[in-house]
């Protein structure tokens, strides 16, 4: 499901936009699900309350709270969502690239270039969003990998920690999970016998422990302290691409 957003202060072109989304999404065989908003401002709110969003469409000349500005505090609240503006002007161009803008869609709007921008867009998204998926109690449940901050084995069962504080439980063996794992887009890390950390999640590290962005300390074994530090070293050095 891609969870799109429009933001446009003329009712007719955000609805052209979302019957043209829609119709895609039945041609491409995507579920999509859009809201519609009217102005930056209520865009910026929706998300500072905690709504994720894929893919933002997004109007640059508005009245009440232009898409320049809302695109600003959005990308303090939400360093991966895909932007795309749209506007009639070119001059407004130059202004987008430090905001990591996927692409600009000039008014008035050609079907064909849209549709194209589409499709490369949910490629993108597609290609970051792995999941983990797993079974507990006869339910099936799949996490987005980038979200784990890490799993932790303990007593015969595995513990998923996310960074909205949630924890997910099942039965198997971390050196299963880290066998899964290792050809994902996210890397996973064993720092311990017990623990397989996020990569990207972590915030700073030690010889012993690592730290991660959500404060939590947790300690590197001593016999995975040498390997562990040459793979964040080559992490880091990018000869690793994560």
């Amino acid at each position: 499901m891609l969870n799109i957003a429009i933001c446009d202060d003329d009712d007719l072109i955000a609805h052209q936009i979302e019957s043209v989304l829609h119709n895609i999404g039945d041609e491409e065989n995507v579920k999509i699900d859009t809201d519609v908003f009217y102005s930056g401002n209520d865009l910026v709110r929706e998300i500072s309350s905690g709504k994720k969003f894929d893919l933002i469409y997004m109007d640059i000349q508005m009245e009440n709270g232009d898409g320049i500005t809302a695109a600003k505090n959005i990308r303090k609240k939400d360093e991966d969502v895909m932007i795309i503006f749209i506007s009639s002007y070119d001059r407004y161009v130059m202004e987008l690239f430090h905001l990591d803008v996927f692409s600009f869609i000039r008014k008035p709007i050609d079907r064909d270039s849209f549709v194209q921008i589409f499709l490369e867009a949910n490629q993108r998204i597609c290609s970051r969003n792995h999941f983990f998926s797993f079974k507990y109690k006869s339910q099936e449940y799949k996490v987005l990998c980038k979200e784990i901050l890490y799993f932790e084995s303990k007593a015969r069962q595995i513990n998923i920690h996310v960074r909205d504080g949630n924890k997910y439980v099942f039965n198997g063996k971390l050196s299963e999970v880290e066998k899964g794992l290792s050809s994902g887009k996210v890397t996973f890390l064993r720092i311990h016998q017990s623990y397989l950390v996020n990569y990207l999640l972590i915030k700073s590290r030690s010889k012993s422990n690592v730290t991660l962005i959500n404060g939590e300390v947790l300690p590197i074994s001593e016999d995975r302290q040498k390997e562990f530090s040459k793979e964040y070293g080559r992490l880091l050095r990018g000869e690793i691409y994560v």
